[in-house]
């Protein structure tokens, strides 16, 4: 254990702040389950092959099963929420199926410095300079294709485009044909009430339907 010259009543103010924090962290994130949840459903993936799962995309999940072994284990992986994927599922359209994710990145400050480590938190960005963004990471497949798989790529997404920040929208090919990469990020303050949420959603399937020729439609 790290030696450090915290008063006893330092440590507790320090542990006050802990629990708060603690606290707010769930209120952030039963409103992103909301949130996933609800763009899910407005986007028109909860029909077909409908599935709803999680990812931790910075951190390594940690095993419920009992006597999991902790040693050699990050904080970061106690702590899923910093950037985390919800799979929304599939959608088939009229000659191609899509899939898609929209991924929780709270901060931005690990990935916007250049030569930052995970294990040393000065070297991120300042929390003041950073940003937290919610990306849309789309994959469109053509259907004639005889490949079956997404070749779902979001880590990568994730590591090359969490600080797209001057350009909003990406799209790019694969390696495969068959297959467009749609990524779309947005600052999560933008989501701020169900109007201004579905004001995004608009912008969203625009954006799809006109650049990649998308069929999608906002749910009522």
């Amino acid at each position: 254990m790290e030696s450090n010259k915290l008063t006893e009543q330092q440590l507790k103010t320090a542990l006050c702040e802990v629990r708060k924090a603690h606290r707010l962290i769930y209120e952030y994130q039963r409103r992103m389950q909301d949130l996933s949840w609800f763009i899910k459903n407005k986007l028109g993936f909860n029909k077909s092959k409908s599935i709803f799962e999680g990812y931790t995309r910075f951190s390594e999940s940690l095993s419920n099963r009992e006597g999991n072994n902790v040693s050699g284990k990050s904080p970061w992986d106690w702590l899923y929420s910093y950037v985390y994927e919800y799979f929304l599922g599939y959608q088939e359209g009229n000659a191609h199926t899509l899939g898609l994710s929209v991924i929780q990145i709270t901060d931005t400050g690990y990935y916007a410095k250049k030569g930052a480590t995970k294990s040393d938190l000065s070297t991120f960005l300042p929390a003041e300079e950073s940003d937290t963004r919610l990306m849309f990471y789309m994959v469109k497949r053509e259907d004639e294709s005889k490949e079956t798989n997404m070749d779902w790529k979001a880590k990568e997404i994730i590591e090359e485009y969490a600080c797209a920040l001057k350009k909003k929208d990406i799209i790019f090919p694969s390696n495969r044909k068959d297959l467009v990469r749609v990524i779309f990020t947005v600052p999560l303050s933008r989501f701020v009430d169900e109007e201004s949420t579905m004001k995004v959603l608009h912008e969203f399937v625009e954006y799809c339907n006109k650049k990649v020729g998308t069929q999608l439609k906002i749910q009522q």
